[in-house]
């Protein structure tokens, strides 16, 4: 399942300026830039020039660092010094939905993005981003405010950066057995998505919190009447729909969110019916199988 994290600030102060998280989340660029600088090869140059990439929002693909600072940070009328002014969620995707997307991009199996030609590069970072803003639309959606002019992710101020790589750690058991050294890059296919989010809406007349307690409830604020509220669970359920039906990714039983949130946190008893449910589902499927190769036959 694409696990998204809606409240996330990794770590930063986002009662501040966005600009130092701003700036982290362009360090694929920054070590791109530094191949470029210390590499002799033309043809590899030319490489890690076409595989930078720059941020992108509801419209447009070509954003700079600067131009995402500047709009975050001048998106924030009425909010107060400690007020938070942007959330930063990020979403990531498991293996399996990552081959998945590698197929579509270039027609075959892909261990890592410098497999790719340019051309099919490209066209995976541009599935990703299109997911991406379709996530960013649900997110809008989700604070029910549709009455309030607040319909899609056009009607936010929000930056997506794509990201490629995750680097070891120092307590990562691989660097701990001496596989791997802390800040090496993490094998396989690991794209993920990092989203930079203004508190206000587009409008600046909207707070807008996806860390509110209150899932779904009307609110008075002096005169006017305001529905607060974001359910977590609910725009992530919808974002796995979104995934599944983008591409045509046909979704295991354990897969899925519902069963992975109940293993995890359900009760003993809601637990044994979704481990007895996964045996059914299987036991069913092996039995397709047999009668499908005994047809073939």
């Amino acid at each position: 399942m694409p696990i998204s994290k809606p409240h996330s600030s990794l770590g930063a102060n986002n009662s501040g300026s966005c600009s130092s998280l701003a700036k982290y989340l362009d360090k694929e660029n920054q070590e791109l830039n530094k191949m470029i600088n210390t590499s002799d090869n033309l043809s590899k140059i030319e490489l890690y020039k076409n595989r930078k990439q720059d941020f992108f929002d509801a419209t447009s693909d070509q954003l700079s660092l600067i131009s995402v600072i500047d709009k975050i940070d001048n998106n924030r009328k009425k909010l107060t010094k400690k007020d938070a002014k942007y959330y930063a969620p990020t979403i990531s995707f498991s293996q399996k939905e990552l081959a998945h997307l590698s197929k579509i991009a270039a027609g075959r199996k892909v261990e890592s993005v410098w497999e790719f030609s340019d051309v099919e590069y490209l066209k995976y970072n541009n599935l990703i981003r299109e997911y991406g803003r379709k996530v960013m639309d649900g997110y809008a959606e989700n604070f029910n405010r549709q009455n309030k002019g607040l319909n899609k992710g056009k009607d936010l101020v929000y930056f997506g950066k794509i990201e490629h790589f995750r680097n070891f750690k120092g307590n990562d058991t691989e660097v701990k057995k001496g596989l791997f050294r802390s800040g090496e890059h993490k094998p396989g296919l690991n794209s993920h998505i990092h989203l930079l989010v203004s508190r206000k809406d587009k409008t600046q007349k909207m707070k807008l919190s996806p860390v509110a307690n209150e899932r779904s409830k009307d609110r008075m604020i002096g005169k006017n009447k305001y529905h607060v509220g974001f359910d977590r669970i609910k725009w992530i359920k919808n974002n796995e729909r979104t995934f599944d039906d983008l591409f045509n990714y046909r979704r295991q039983e354990l897969e899925k969110f519902e069963i992975q949130n109940i293993l995890k946190n359900g009760s003993p008893r809601e637990k044994d019916e979704i481990k007895q449910r996964i045996s059914s589902f299987q036991h069913e499927l092996q039995n397709n199988k047999r009668k499908y190769f005994s047809i073939k036959r």
